[in-house]
């Protein structure tokens, strides 16, 4: 990891229910090993009817790259899979662990 290439965060939230977004969490755990290249790692948060997916790249480049080759991101793909439709953002990460 280039300590001058700021670590960055793809944020896909959507609406959902209690259902969904455990079903999201095992389509997440089961689909680990087979993460986009670039993402050190992916969290689940769920509060009041509302999940965000957040994945953490490595770098905005990395994640540029992925998105520019990929027809769907996975987090879209993913929430799309239990019924959800994401909004997708892109953040600056200060600190992760």
């Amino acid at each position: 990891m280039t300590h001058n290439a700021p670590m960055v965060a793809a944020v896909f939230e959507a609406p959902m229910g209690r259902d969904q977004a455990e079903r999201l969490a095992e389509l997440m755990r089961e689909g680990r090993e087979s993460r986009p290249a670039g993402v050190v790692t992916a969290s689940l948060l769920y509060d009041q009817g509302t999940a965000r997916l957040v994945a953490y790249w490595r770098d905005r480049d990395c994640l540029d790259r992925y998105l520019a080759s990929a027809p769907v991101p996975r987090g879209t793909e993913l929430m799309r899979q239990v019924g959800a439709e994401p909004s997708m953002r892109v953040v600056e990460v200060l600190e992760l662990g």
